[in-house]
């Protein structure tokens, strides 16, 4: 089932879209702006499908950073500036999705493309959902160091939860089956597929967060390996028929 519209509805909502997250200070307005550039290079390059996995990822974000913000805070497990995402945020959660748009723009199309695209978003929420619901549900977190698991503080790079698991895989199945739904990628494989990706992704970055390597990434540095890690999933899931089944 296509929702996705016409070319200018969606590039139209994307402005809205825009102007919400600034006037609820979701963003900066540097964030806002680079956010409305991936939407429009996505909806002009992948049609207008692209927009409603990207609006479930930038607004369930946006509410899932608020929700629980003065416990996160005590715990010193909060976004920095009152949670705010600016520039570098979008370009550490939001620079994959937006090569592929332009991938597509320059002749790229099909299935790869959009598998790849839905299925960085997925990541991106999963691990968005994971660190936001986490230190809110209780109980301990855990990483994986040394090939033992520790207990460490809600909050720490690395460290999962059962109620941050949960809010993964719950974020990535949000915008697999929002793909489906405005038709930008089809088949209930291909939604398994890409919320798997998604939800793999994130827990890849947490084991990889305490060592060395995911030491040097650094947090923006993580945010961008999940989404890559991803996309190649969906990609390569959007290539063989079955993926798409």
């Amino acid at each position: 089932m296509v929702i996705g519209g016409t070319t200018g509805a969606a590039l139209a909502w994307a402005v809205a879209g825009a102007a919400v997250v600034i006037l609820t200070g979701q963003g900066t307005r540097t964030g806002a702006l680079a956010g409305l550039g991936v939407a429009v290079v996505a909806i002009v390059g992948l049609g207008p499908g692209a927009l409603l996995p990207l609006a479930i990822f930038v607004l369930g974000a946006g509410a899932l950073t608020r929700v629980g913000r003065s416990r996160k805070q005590a715990a010193g497990s909060a976004e920095p500036n009152q949670g705010r995402r600016g520039g570098l945020h979008v370009a550490a959660k939001l620079g994959i999705p937006a090569l592929l748009g332009v991938a597509g723009i320059f002749g790229g199309s099909g299935p790869p493309l959009s598998f790849a695209y839905a299925a960085a978003l997925a990541g991106a929420l999963a691990d968005t959902s994971g660190t936001e619901v986490g230190p809110l549900g209780g109980g301990p977190a855990i990483e994986l160091q040394g090939g033992r698991l520790r207990r460490v503080p809600h909050g720490t790079p690395g460290g999962m939860s059962g109620a941050g698991l949960l809010a993964g895989a719950a974020g990535a199945a949000a915008v697999a089956v929002g793909s489906s739904f405005s038709g930008l990628i089809a088949g209930a494989a291909g939604v398994a597929v890409v919320a798997a990706a998604g939800f793999g992704a994130s827990l890849l970055e947490s084991a990889i967060a305490p060592t060395p390597v995911g030491r040097k990434l650094g947090h923006f540095g993580r945010n961008a390996l999940v989404s890559a890690v991803a996309a190649a999933v969906g990609f390569c899931a959007g290539i063989n028929p079955w993926g798409r089944a």
